[in-house]
C-alpha cells in the first residue's frame, strides 16, 4: 500500500480495485485549519475518515493527517483536498493536494 506525501501532489497512482493508497499530510489542528476531501469520484475510489496523529500532545504543537482512499471499481478518478478552516468557507483554503488514481480489474 503506497503512502503519498506533500511531495507527491499531482501524482497518478495505479492500483487494483479494492487496493487503497494512503495520503499523509502535515496539519496543526490549533491553527483552525484542517484538511478534508474537497472531492473524488464516488464511482472509482471511496474515502475513510481522517486519523490525527499529533505524537507530542502539546498544546498548539504540530502532527500529521492520514487519510486511506480505495479503489471500488476499474477507472480513472481524481481525488482533492484542501487545507482550510470549514467555518470560514472556501476563501480560507491555504494549500490543496490531489492525485489521479487508476484502478485495475
Amino acid at each position: 500500500m503506497p503512502t503519498l506525501t506533500e511531495a507527491d501532489n499531482g501524482r497518478t497512482v495505479d492500483l487494483r480495485v479494492d487496493e487503497t493508497v494512503d495520503v499523509s499530510l502535515p496539519e496543526n489542528a490549533t491553527s483552525g485549519h484542517r484538511w478534508a476531501v474537497d472531492r473524488l469520484d464516488p464511482g472509482i475510489v471511496e474515502a475513510d475518515e481522517a486519523k490525527p496523529h499529533y505524537p507530542s500532545g502539546a498544546v498548539g504543537s504540530g502532527g500529521r493527517v492520514s487519510f486511506s482512499f480505495k479503489s471500488t471499481r476499474p477507472g480513472s478518478g481524481e481525488v482533492s483536498l484542501k487545507h482550510w478552516r470549514h467555518f470560514e468557507g472556501e476563501a480560507s483554503v491555504t494549500q490543496r493536494f490531489h492525485f489521479r488514481l487508476n484502478a485495475k480489474a
